[in-house]
């Protein structure tokens, strides 16, 4: 900026000079008579008007290509610093092993201190042994020492004596053996350890190496941006505003699919309420028929008692109708019988006519009972028919009565309550969402750049780097709710329930919205940045609540 700066000034010099000379010249040509235009200065002020135009253009080239660098340079930064932070676990690593063999090594020393110790009063308790068997030949006078025993009980003990003496010199010379063989297994076991420690040093050393040359190579990225602190400060509000209209669009659509699942959640219940309001009024009016029908089987069961009653009051007065026909048919045979005496005494026509008259009147009185019976009898079975048709109805219904259910939640309510919690059961455990190998460039929440003074980064996820060409790949399944493009980069964002993954920076998409995807499924190819390296910008939402990725991915 400062050199574009010196070359402005002395054109605008140069300028001032051509302009004076014009605003003279035809001055000096009235003098001189002459009313012709000074050709010499306008083809010098055209001269100095192109120089001035391509100083400019190569102020503002470099300008650019200033601001490139500067972008370039802090994205190769940031990469340094997490290549630095990757290779700080590696150099811990390394020192965590090696204390832990170190450790190992001091213990086995001890222990193979012991066992030497052990092997040599072994080895002492032998010796000593085998002189005294040699002091007093008892290697060769066994018999002798055995049969010189002066009676029986003796001769067992000293039998036993010798059993035992030998059993125990063989129980010695096998406790040796054992302890030179463990303290061989010591030995190897610490030649190896001690291999793997020197190892374990030239691989720390070789590594350590590698991250002084990292930090040299941070430095001297450090010292270069410092330089140009206004061009990086300018080129970070610019990353910054690009980062703040993405999340602006993110938080948006993120609103937008929170609303449309609320709207859909109000769906489902004021739908489920309704047929639940149905299912209410089905069973209130199931319940109504059933009391209807409960009354009309009790008529129908007072009716039919009623009946019986009513038949058996006319069997009875049938009974005593019978009765009092044959008490008639009686006193008409009496009466033909006094007829007949009659007759005989000489009244047998008034007699026959009263016989007649009884007799007909006991037809007639038979006859009324029997209709009256039998229509008593009709009236029953109807009742009955009646009973047994309303019994068979209330046991329809009892079979096909539905109870009311009891208060469900929605179908996408459950839906979404099954995977949050499936996700937030995997914390900690998700798969990283980049495949091959990366390097974590930028962290989440807001942080100072190491090195650079007055450089803070805010993120609200992290950055993911790779050397290589990379897929973006889904942490969990779930609905592809939105495909976005900023800048010409493309952006996937998945739902999990109430959970939401946020995967930025594609070059290409390789889903779409509405499609359901499972864990590990390649959503898309990660583009390349400024650095040549290919970083996603990756984010994990619960709701609107932002959280930290890297507690949730598995490493």
């Amino acid at each position: 900026t400062k050199k574009a700066k010196a070359p402005t000034t002395k054109a605008q010099t140069s300028s001032q000079k051509a302009t004076n000379q014009t605003k003279h010249s035809p001055q000096r040509n009235a003098k001189s008579g002459t009313a012709a235009p000074n050709t010499a200065g306008i083809r010098k002020l055209q001269s100095e008007r192109a120089n001035l135009q391509r100083e400019m253009n190569e102020n503002s080239r470099k300008l650019s290509t200033t601001q490139r660098n500067v972008s370039s340079g802090l994205a190769h930064l940031q990469v340094i610093n997490g290549q630095i932070s990757d290779q700080q676990r590696v150099v811990n690593g390394i020192r965590h092993d090696l204390d832990t063999l170190n450790r190992s090594i001091g213990r086995h020393e001890s222990e193979l201190q012991v066992l030497e110790r052990q092997l040599t009063e072994c080895k002492r308790r032998y010796a000593r042994g085998i002189v005294y068997l040699f002091r007093n030949r008892l290697t060769q006078n066994k018999l002798m020492f055995i049969f010189s025993s002066r009676n029986f009980s003796e001769m067992y003990r000293r039998i036993r004596y010798v059993q035992e003496y030998t059993r125990y010199q063989r129980a010695q010379g096998l406790a040796i053996a054992e302890r030179e063989a463990v303290i061989r297994g010591k030995r190897e076991q610490l030649s190896t350890e001690r291999g793997a420690k020197n190892n374990l040093l030239a691989r720390g050393k070789e590594q350590q190496s590698k991250l002084e040359n990292q930090q040299r190579e941070q430095q001297q990225v450090v010292d270069d941006l410092n330089r140009q602190q206004r061009e990086l400060q300018a080129t970070i509000a610019a990353q910054q505003a690009r980062h703040t209209a993405l999340n602006n669009q993110i938080d948006r659509l993120i609103q937008e699919e929170l609303r449309k699942a609320e709207q859909r959640r109000r769906e489902e219940e004021a739908r489920r309420k309704h047929a639940e309001d149905e299912r209410r009024r089905a069973e209130e009016a199931r319940r109504r028929a059933a009391d209807e029908r409960r009354k009309a089987l009790e008529a129908a069961r007072r009716a039919e008692a009623e009946a019986k009653r009513k038949a058996e009051e006319t069997k009875r007065k049938a009974e005593e109708a019978r009765q009092k026909a044959e008490q008639a048919k009686r006193k008409a045979e009496e009466a033909r019988r006094k007829a007949e005496e009659a007759r005989k005494r000489g009244e047998a026509k008034a007699a026959q006519e009263r016989a007649a008259a009884a007799a007909k009147a006991a037809r007639e009185a038979q006859a009324r009972e029997e209709a009256r019976a039998k229509a008593e009898a009709d009236r029953a079975k109807q009742a009955a028919a009646r009973k047994r048709t309303a019994e068979t109805q209330t046991r329809t219904a009892e079979k096909t009565k539905v109870a009311p259910l009891p208060p469900q939640e929605t179908p996408s309510a459950a839906a979404d309550r099954r995977s949050s919690g499936q996700f937030s059961a995997h914390q900690g455990r998700l798969p990283v969402p980049v495949n091959g190998a990366y390097t974590v460039t930028s962290h989440y929440g807001s942080y100072n750049v190491t090195g650079l003074r007055g450089v803070t980064l805010d993120n609200k996820g992290i950055n993911l780097s790779c050397a290589a060409p990379a897929q973006a790949r889904a942490v969990y399944e779930g609905d592809v709710t939105a495909v976005f493009s900023v800048g010409g980069l493309s952006n996937v964002l998945i739902r999990h329930g109430a959970y939401i993954s946020v995967y930025c920076n594609l070059a290409r998409a390789s889903v779409r919205t509405g499609q359901h995807v499972k864990a590990r499924q390649p959503i898309g190819t990660i583009a390349r940045d400024a650095t040549g390296r290919y970083t996603l910008h990756f984010q994990l939402r619960h709701e609107t609540q932002k959280l930290n990725p890297e507690r949730w991915l598995g490493r």
